[in-house]
């Protein structure tokens, strides 16, 4: 049998994905660089998922778009 995913099981990642959780604010906001994948594998969301489970709203901003002229 098929699982079937929502979108909160996830760190949530941009703001339309913050209105998914019902959440007005964050605690934490972690910043990584790389692609975010919700592996233990990937440090950053290795971190959001700790601090997740220790109570605290965490979103996160994966890769920034590269060809911005930042």
């Amino acid at each position: 049998m098929k699982k079937e995913y929502k979108i909160t099981d996830w760190l949530p990642a941009s703001k339309q994905e913050l209105k998914a959780f019902a959440w007005d604010e964050l605690d934490v906001i972690l910043f990584s660089g790389d692609a975010y994948v919700d592996h233990p594998a990937f440090g950053a969301a290795v971190i959001g998922r700790v601090l997740q489970h220790a109570g605290l709203r965490v979103a996160i901003v994966p890769q920034p778009n590269w060809r911005d002229d930042l």
